[in-house]
């Protein structure tokens, strides 16, 4: 078996890994999120297919793109966020895309609502922890804990060889005990661990659980009044559930947009048992922006599937003191109503995104309307005793560090580490 790491070997996120011999199987598709050590301007992708080519936003691989003869058997794809399935929108429509339920309901609300662009795949779904083929590889996926919904990690096996790829994971979320399910099962001294490390050059810092950061905001609310106003991923599950749980701890209500209505109500209805609207304490806001471009672009039912759950903005300002409420800089014009004075804002993203002077203004004006202001936020991906925890508990005959800045960190923890470069293929 040969493995290709196109991009990944010394950068965060844009990952694409190939593993051929008979068959082609790429892992993930990465968009990347910098381009020549710099973050990537949003306006790169627009540009035509060849000026992606030459910039190194499409990495040159043959029979991958649509414009090429298929000449994959399988891409798998670990989870719904952009650095993992973003190229997509140029993959040849009939190479099989396989994803978990939930990583496809994200990526589809995330084309309607038009966050990411629509594309059309050939998705064939798997169910974790059940064996599925794609040309001659075996792969079986296993549930990871991670800030994406339904995220995978895959072991592959090839004619006698067996490759671990571990995608985005963490051992701090809310399904920590993810991670040694998986060690537990999975195949040991397999050939190949490719294993992220997105922490890794931060060495093994301190990294709340997310039950405790749940407990942080409950004791920094307990006794105060003041609305609470809350910026996360409305497609991080478990920091949702954080702050949810945090309001019902404090007796208060918890309102989300529209659009994260739309999110949580869409896995629901794939089963999983996470809040949604209809759950006590949970109210729908309906933002002016959001809510004119469903009834402009979209469709009037998913905003009207949440008419029985709606908190109109007279009730946020009267309710404001015993309200949690997620919120996006687009909704200022909303906030506008309330009186913000006393309350407080919890930022609970990547810190680099505060740089963007959208935010900032955002932030301003919070901090104009006598918002405090806090920052209370927990990584998606492992930190080092994680990785060590998988890199012990595997025990790989080699291990490839990816999905990372600093791959020489990680010779202080094995003597199987092989650093590799980005586009050099090698034998598994």
């Amino acid at each position: 078996m040969i493995a290709n790491v196109y991009r990944g070997t010394r950068e965060i996120g844009g990952t694409l890994i190939e593993l051929s011999g008979n068959s082609r199987l790429l892992l993930d598709a990465g968009y990347p999120l910098f381009l020549n050590g710099k973050p990537i301007d949003d306006n790169a992708a627009k540009l035509p297919p060849q000026e992606l080519l030459k910039a190194g936003v499409l990495p040159a691989i043959s029979g991958l793109y649509q414009w090429d003869t298929p000449g994959f058997d399988g891409i798998i794809i670990s989870h719904a966020h952009l650095d993992h399935y973003g190229l997509l929108k140029y993959v040849h429509p009939d190479i099989p895309v396989f994803m978990s339920p939930g990583t496809q309901k994200l990526i589809e609300i995330s084309q309607l609502f038009k966050i990411c662009p629509p594309f059309k795949i050939n998705t064939k779904l798997f169910k974790m922890y059940e064996p599925f083929c794609a040309g001659d590889f075996d792969i079986k996926p296993y549930l990871v804990d991670h800030s994406a919904f339904d995220a995978a990690a895959f072991e592959i096996n090839y004619e006698g060889k067996t490759v671990i790829y571990s995608g985005d994971f963490r051992g701090h979320g809310r399904k920590a005990a993810c991670l040694d399910s998986f060690i537990r099962q999975v195949s040991k001294q397999a050939d190949v661990l490719f294993t992220e490390g997105s922490m890794v050059s931060r060495g093994d810092e301190k990294t709340i659980t997310e039950e405790e950061l749940e407990d942080i905001v409950v004791n920094e609310q307990k006794g105060k009044s003041g609305i609470v106003l809350i910026q996360s991923s409305s497609q991080n599950i478990d920091r949702i559930v954080s702050f949810y749980k945090a309001a019902l701890r404090l007796g208060r209500t918890f309102a989300v947009d529209v659009y994260t209505a739309n999110v949580l109500h869409e896995l629901h209805l794939l089963g999983s048992k996470i809040p949604y609207p209809s759950y006590d304490n949970l109210k729908v806001f309906f933002p002016y922006r959001q809510t004119k471009k469903i009834f402009d672009e979209l469709d009037e039912k998913y905003a009207k599937r949440f008419s029985k759950f709606h908190i109109p903005k007279e009730k946020v300002k009267s309710l404001q003191n015993k309200l949690f409420m997620l919120v996006r800089p687009s909704m200022k014009k909303d906030l506008e109503l309330c009186d913000l004075s006393g309350g407080t804002f919890y930022y609970s993203l990547w810190s680099g995104y505060r740089e963007n002077a959208y935010q900032q203004n955002f932030e301003n004006f919070l901090t104009e309307r006598g918002i405090h202001q806090i920052y209370r936020h927990t990584s998606g991906h492992a930190k080092v005793s994680d990785i060590l925890k998988l890199i012990n508990g595997v025990s790989p005959k080699k291990i490839v560090p990816i999905h990372t800045l600093d791959p020489e960190a990680f010779l202080e923890y094995s003597n199987k580490v092989d650093i590799k470069k980005d586009g050099v293929p090698f034998v598994i």
